[in-house]
């Protein structure tokens, strides 16, 4: 049966490694090597670093300056770019895109997917040391993975800082920190980790996540001038308006709590309260994991905590799903060490892969809330199954 088992697996990464390539071969088709690639998110990073490298980095947050260049990409008239696609990241993301803005706008596409890649099949050895390469291949087959790279976008870079910031809390609390204080660049991900930092007591992480935001965001402003951080902030405003205030077709691909129910209410006064209600059930339901003492498997509190990021902000969209293979390898680790539960297996794949879903259906908004649901059900189970096995013979853990 063992030796069974060793072949099932090891077809299945060779599976997963030809899935892989496969992905590669198909993004280097539609970006570097086509004639004209697709219009995509990319666009708008890439003209941002370009502007930036110009030392016009306030100008990325104008759309009437991006439409142009953008039109000029794609070979279309300007006013045939009716659908926003602008620059609405914080400064100093811009350090990142930069150095991919000085290649052909298809080679910097690629270029920037597999540098993502390679860092989200690096933070794998923080993850799971013991079987790095393994999880690495699985992982980036997921098609959460494939989505986010077909437009170009920063999700599997947001997926690679959670495995460091979760998995070194505790062995390098210092290099988690760093970690954290690079995931500003999305904001509206870091509602939970402070409470969970302050709440535990981590005072390295949280010191260190403070500084290294700072100096990021100091040394932006220095760079890149204040007119950036003006740009930036007027954004903000715009994003809430172009995206939260009514239901329309792109609704959908944000994947929240609170676009699921702006689309059912059509409200969205009804909808910030259902949502606001949600986050802090959610939190609450964090909080009381990583509270409980002794503290319980780490596997458990950071899919948990990386859950919670993802499901109490109201503005995440499909290409932020790779985090859900983060999460998934967190809980597998657990498997492989303690023993998979129950249909765990399973789930864990349904969730890290359900977005495969929208390739026939279209993107709705509960698909991914449902995939972290899912696991954060799967980490509660894991933390109460430590617990019930820590519990002396005859006791009861009730009041665990």
């Amino acid at each position: 049966m063992g030796r069974a088992r060793a072949v099932v697996a090891s077809g299945s990464i060779v599976v997963c490694a030809i899935i892989c390539v496969l992905y590669a071969l198909m993004l280097l088709s539609l970006t570097a090597l086509a004639d004209r690639p697709a219009r995509a998110d990319f666009m708008a990073f890439y003209e941002a670093g370009r502007l930036a490298l110009a030392g016009q980095a306030e100008a990325a947050y104008r759309w009437d300056v991006m439409q142009p260049f953008q039109a000029a990409l794609a070979g279309i008239p300007p006013e045939e770019l009716v659908d926003f696609l602008g620059w609405v990241n914080p400064p100093h993301f811009f350090f990142a895109i930069m150095p991919f803005s000085l290649l052909p706008f298809g080679w910097a596409w690629f270029a920037w997917v597999m540098a993502c890649a390679g860092l989200f099949a690096w933070s794998m050895r923080a993850v799971i040391p013991e079987a790095a390469g393994c999880a690495a291949i699985v992982a980036l087959c997921t098609p959460a993975l494939f989505t986010c790279a077909l437009v170009g976008q920063n999700g599997i870079l947001t997926a690679a800082l959670m495995a460091w910031t979760y998995a070194l809390m505790d062995r390098r609390p210092a290099l988690s920190g760093v970690a954290l204080g690079l995931l500003t660049y999305k904001p509206q991900f870091g509602l939970i980790a402070p409470v969970l930092l302050l709440a535990t007591r981590r005072w390295t992480v949280f010191v260190v996540a403070g500084l290294t935001a700072i100096a990021a965001i100091g040394l932006a402003l220095v760079l890149l001038g204040p007119g950036s951080f003006v740009g930036f902030l007027e954004n903000i405003g715009s994003n809430n308006e172009r995206y939260l205030a009514a239901a329309d077709h792109g609704t959908r691909r944000i994947q929240s709590v609170y676009a699921i129910a702006l689309t059912a209410t059509g409200r969205p006064d009804v909808a910030w309260a259902i949502h606001g209600v949600f986050a802090l059930g959610v939190a609450a339901f964090v909080l009381r994991l990583w509270l409980r003492r002794p503290e319980g498997p780490q596997e458990a509190r950071a899919a948990a905590a990386i859950g919670a990021s993802f499901l109490m902000t109201p503005f995440t969209w499909i290409y932020d799903a790779p985090s859900l293979a983060v999460a998934g390898v967190f809980l597998w680790r657990a498997g492989l060490r303690h023993g998979f539960l129950a249909g765990e297996r399973l789930l864990i794949i349904l969730a890290c892969t359900v977005t495969q879903v929208t390739s026939f259906t279209g993107p709705y908004s509960a698909i991914v809330p449902s995939a972290w649901l899912v696991l954060l059900g799967l980490a509660w189970r894991r933390d109460r199954t430590w617990r019930l096995s820590q519990a002396p013979t005859g006791t009861s853990s009730a009041g665990t």
